[in-house]
């Protein structure tokens, strides 16, 4: 009998914790470029909401940053974040140039047709992994 008790425990704690990874909504908030001369890096700015009733803990997000469909930056941030319940949380990362952004804007032909950039990688919300992608136009 003990061991059913704690058998039904352990499977409410499961399914709790995936309903809390399913529901989690990562939202792009903006982009923005920062540093000085050539060492300039892109600060991303999420927004984490988290519908249940329980604490959620973000533990790591990663992905890249594109400009025209090319990789300009990626990104990894392995600190561990709680969100409350029935709140929501800012998460800034910063991405990191895998080349010169200045030497990207002056390439020839890159801002004919306007610039956009996509946003893709993945997060971690309770040990549920899931993909995210934002793309949107800045000129």
């Amino acid at each position: 009998m003990l061991f059913l008790g704690i058998g039904g425990l352990a499977a409410w704690y499961l399914w709790t914790r995936v309903q809390l990874g399913q529901k989690t909504k990562l939202i792009f908030k903006k982009i923005r470029l920062i540093g000085k001369g050539l060492s300039k890096q892109f600060e991303l700015n999420f927004k984490i909401q988290n519908p249940t009733n329980q604490t959620g803990v973000v533990s790591a997000i990663t992905g890249e940053v594109y400009i025209n469909d090319r990789v300009v930056a990626d990104f990894s941030s392995f600190g561990e974040q709680k969100i409350a319940p029935k709140s929501e949380s800012d998460f800034k990362v910063i991405a990191s140039p895998t080349i010169g952004i200045i030497q990207l804007l002056t390439q020839r032909g890159l801002l004919k047709s306007g610039l956009k950039y996509k946003i893709k990688g993945t997060g971690n919300f309770d040990g549920i992994v899931a993909p995210f992608e934002y793309t949107a136009k800045l000129i």
